[in-house]
């Protein structure tokens, strides 16, 4: 698959989880019921980046929704010397 072709960490999230989310995200009245939640790919993309933020929102082609976000970084080079 192609998560293990370029090794790329897989996640996976409860309805819950996804629920709780914080974030504002596009909403889909088919998405919710079917998985009960109305946005799967970017609140997914929002936890997998450790809450992180949308840096594209939802998109879709031929079945397949996208929506990438960012980690939030903080460097701290006091704990580097």
């Amino acid at each position: 698959n192609l998560a293990a072709k370029y090794n790329w960490e897989i996640s996976f999230f409860t309805a819950e989880e996804l629920q709780n989310a914080a974030g504002e995200f596009s909403s889909s009245d088919f998405v919710k019921s079917v998985v009960g939640v109305s946005n799967v790919c970017e609140r997914s993309a929002v936890l997998a980046a450790n809450n992180g933020s949308i840096i594209s929102s939802k998109c879709s082609l031929n079945g397949v929704t996208l929506a990438v976000a960012e980690a939030d970084i903080v460097l701290d080079f006091e704990k580097l010397s």
